[in-house]
């Protein structure tokens, strides 16, 4: 999907989004703690050549790494979101609670009442057995046109048979015929 298309969220509501604001806190915070374990100390103690002579330039080169790791990560984290549209989505998310919520608080609201843990199990147990009828039913109808070719097979065998036992049968008149 484009990421410019309209979307039926509009852009403050996308914004606005709680989810979408933790998302990209989360994604702050993990970013945070994977740059800040790539620290200046453990740079100069792989360069202590560079660390003694040039001390600044192993600091601004740091920064710049750490700057790109982060700018890096951050961009392909927003392209995955703008692929996925999740500022969208996780407006939509926050306006179906929303909802849900209003509806509740509305006077007269009935929750629907809970499913019983049989009913459940027999509406899992009717998706599955109909899963498995499915599956049966291509099996037999692989093993009827196996049977169907098989079947012209033994046909065409005993075709040949029969063609065979008249030629040797007809062989051994005439060899019947010449001894007598």
């Amino acid at each position: 999907m484009d990421a410019t298309a309209v979307h039926p969220i509009e852009e403050s509501q996308t914004l606005d989004s709680i989810r979408y604001i933790k998302l990209l806190s989360v994604l702050d915070r993990s970013l945070s703690s994977v740059v800040d374990a790539f620290k200046l100390e453990d740079l100069q103690a792989i360069f202590p050549d560079l660390a003694r002579e040039i001390p600044e330039k192993l600091a601004d080169t740091h920064e710049q790494i750490s700057t790109y790791l982060r700018n890096s990560a951050n961009s392909d984290f927003q392209a995955i979101m703008m692929q996925y549209d999740m500022p969208t989505k996780l407006a939509s998310l926050d306006k179906l609670i929303v909802d849900a919520d209003e509806r509740e608080a509305t006077p007269g609201y009935q929750a629907v009442p809970s499913l019983s843990p049989e009913l459940i199990n027999r509406s899992r147990a009717v998706a599955i057995k109909r899963k498995e009828l499915e599956r049966l039913e291509a099996k037999l109808a692989l093993l009827r046109e196996e049977n169907s070719r098989g079947i012209s097979l033994v046909n065409e065998q005993e075709t040949a048979i029969i063609a065979e036992k008249n030629r040797l049968a007809e062989t051994v008149d005439l060899v019947n015929k010449v001894c007598i």
